[in-house]
């Protein structure tokens, strides 16, 4: 009788640790998706919806301050699991946002990182270089400057050097 009580217990603890990893596991699935960004740029300009709600970003191109309101042009980038546009991922075309309001063009630069929620609006005409361009066109709800990051978490360049010496490199 003694084994069956000791099996009983070992079973309920087996259970418990089963429903616990099951339940991490899931946690740790769903924190690495990110909300449905909708359309991509890409499906937009292929003929794909015009409306609705999306979340993008990109690399910012050009920022323009009209009378009540600031365009921006991004360079569409694939975001991360936290929302920041992915710098070393290929583009996925191009995309004007309009936001309410002035933005200060020194801060939202050309080469920051953006991430955009917003309802897309239709198509604008335009110019990249000499060839035209139908932009996307967002309605900027959100806007999500991201900081640049420091130098030392970028990739080492290569170095090469000549002489003779004793040198420290950082």
């Amino acid at each position: 009788m003694k084994i069956l009580e000791g099996t009983g217990h070992r079973m309920k603890w087996v259970m418990l640790l089963i429903v616990v990893l099951a339940g991490l596991s899931t946690a740790c699935t769903t924190g690495v998706k990110r909300a449905d960004a909708g359309p991509m740029p890409s499906e937009v300009m292929a003929g794909g919806k015009t409306s609705g709600s999306v979340h993008w970003g990109g690399r910012i191109v050009r920022v323009e301050n009209l009378r009540t309101r600031t365009r921006i042009e991004l360079l569409s980038l694939p975001l991360d699991s936290k929302g920041r546009p992915q710098s070393d991922a290929r583009p996925q075309g191009r995309f004007i946002v309009e936001h309410q309001g002035f933005l200060e063009p020194r801060e939202y630069a050309p080469e920051r990182l953006l991430e955009v929620y917003g309802r897309l609006d239709g198509f604008i005409s335009g110019k990249v270089g000499d060839a035209s361009y139908r932009y996307p066109l967002v309605r900027g709800e959100k806007l999500v400057l991201w900081e640049r990051r420091p130098e030392y978490l970028a990739p080492p360049s290569p170095r090469i050097n000549f002489g003779i010496g004793v040198g420290i490199g950082f």
